[in-house]
């Protein structure tokens, strides 16, 4: 599904794939994040690298793909490379190396440290990507004032999106989600793409704009047409009306 456009869902996945540049963008991996969990005495399998690894082997093979830019959050602490963390972005880098030409990766709020990692991995490093009529941001702050005005369309993280769903019996579901919307100020449209980490299952979507954590949805977003596209294993791809039309829908 074309959520903009050249750009479009990768498959069944949190992925955004743009054909012109045959660059594949991704966003919130969190890698490390079970050791923050392991500081704090919380053990929880260790297999956010796993998954992450394994949607892009997936995706590498079905799509011809030269670039890839994960739009922040690659890593999970914010104080710090710990040695289990160092040790999965070695692995990460690593196993990039050999399968895309470009690795960038955008500043986000958690990739503190990341660029001691440029002695030994190639990789750009970023606060923004502008690739043709794409600019691509995390989303922890506002769009950069320096970036210029020719761009067209915004892709960016950070928030984490999933929508809750009851139907007319109350049942209810929880899923990952896209969001397409529009910078009021600029009229130019954004994707805001779900959390690739297993265990960043979501900040819930909601009719009111204190909940929305990135300040571009906060302070530039029409809210009430904001448009949720389901990516679940199970589900599918499945594009939900506006969320001005799903008030009684939603959770």
């Amino acid at each position: 599904m074309e959520l903009l456009p050249g750009a479009e869902i990768a498959g069944v996945s949190p992925a955004l794939y743009i054909r012109k540049y045959r660059t594949l963008v991704i966003a919130d991996t969190h890698i490390g994040y079970e050791d923050e969990l392991a500081s704090r005495g919380i053990f929880i399998p260790r297999f956010q690298l796993r998954r992450v690894v394994d949607l892009l082997e997936k995706l590498l093979s079905d799509y011809p793909v030269s670039r890839l830019v994960v739009a922040g959050d690659l890593k999970h602490s914010f104080d710090k490379i710990g040695v289990s963390e160092r040790r999965e972005l070695m692995r990460f880098f690593s196993y990039l190396a050999p399968k895309v030409e470009e690795v960038i990766v955008v500043r986000g709020n958690h990739d503190n440290y990341l660029p001691l990692l440029k002695k030994k991995f190639e990789f750009v490093f970023r606060e923004y990507v502008v690739l043709g009529e794409y600019l691509i941001i995390h989303g922890h702050k506002q769009i950069p004032e320096n970036v210029g005005s020719e761009w067209e369309y915004l892709i960016l993280g950070h928030e984490h999106p999933s929508i809750v769903l009851r139907d007319s019996v109350g049942r209810l579901g929880k899923f990952s989600c896209f969001i397409v919307g529009e910078v009021s100020s600029l009229s130019k449209t954004f994707v805001v793409l779900p959390a690739t980490g297993a265990y960043q299952t979501g900040s819930k979507i909601t009719l009111s704009k204190e909940t929305y954590i990135s300040p571009v949805l906060r302070e530039n977003a029409s809210i009430p047409d904001l448009r949720p596209v389901i990516v679940d294993e199970e589900v599918g791809v499945f594009e939900l009306p506006p969320l001005k039309d799903l008030s009684e829908y939603l959770y």
